[in-house]
């Protein structure tokens, strides 16, 4: 492991190695500005949250990145748990289920075709609970609680973590804040018991990356 590299680039050298994993910044991005505009919903999504999609990881700004370092590698790794987990069950499978069930709106533009009843498939742009998507992001932020208890011995508010579940940054995705503690809490075991690479399998190289150590 390269020592004199900070967190961030041994997370990046990692991710280009394990994922082929790329760096990009929303600002200088046509297609995270034209996200921000269907996501009108997360009013900091430009500014304040990075975005996967693919192997690409969008951080807010160049500027954003400069001042913001060891948030940025604790991110990263969070999102290198998402190109992980897209690689081993495939870019289709990943995306379609994250975006379950809002994808199936999509349906509604078959009604040139079979009729006007297709417009029912509009209801999917409600802020349904999504399943999939809580799945992943568990693992994701599975990655960040254990991140935070390498380095602090300490794991992520538990207030913060629930408002993201249940609030408007990933339009609603899980309101079912008892099943959602339990998840949280047994993850956590695995973290302190030094188990979570048994649920994320390339936890223990994201960590040791981080941290600076050899796997």
């Amino acid at each position: 492991m390269n020592t004199t590299l900070d967190s961030y680039d041994r997370l990046v050298v990692l991710g280009r190695r394990l994922f082929g994993a790329k760096v990009a910044f929303k600002n200088e991005s046509k297609l995270m500005k034209l996200l921000s505009v269907l996501l009108f919903f997360n009013k900091g999504f430009m500014t304040s949250y990075t975005t996967v999609v693919g192997n690409t990881v969008y951080f807010p700004s160049r500027e954003w990145l400069k001042t913001n370092r060891d948030t940025a590698a604790r991110t990263l790794c969070h999102e290198l748990v998402h190109i992980s987990d897209e690689k081993n069950v495939g870019s289709i499978a990943f995306r379609l289920s994250y975006l379950f069930p809002q994808w199936l709106s999509l349906f509604a533009l078959t009604a040139l075709i079979v009729g006007p009843w297709a417009l029912l498939f509009l209801l999917f742009l409600a802020p349904l609970p999504a399943p999939f998507r809580t799945f992943w992001e568990i693992r994701g932020y599975a990655m960040t609680d254990a991140v935070l208890f390498s380095q602090y011995r300490q794991f992520s508010d538990l207030e913060f973590l629930e408002k993201q579940f249940t609030g408007s940054s990933y339009y609603f995705m899980w309101p079912f804040t008892k099943s959602l503690h339990e998840e949280i809490e047994n993850n956590r075991n695995l973290i302190k018991r030094g188990r979570l690479d048994k649920k994320i399998k390339d936890s223990r190289k994201i960590l040791s990356a981080y941290a600076g150590k050899s796997d």
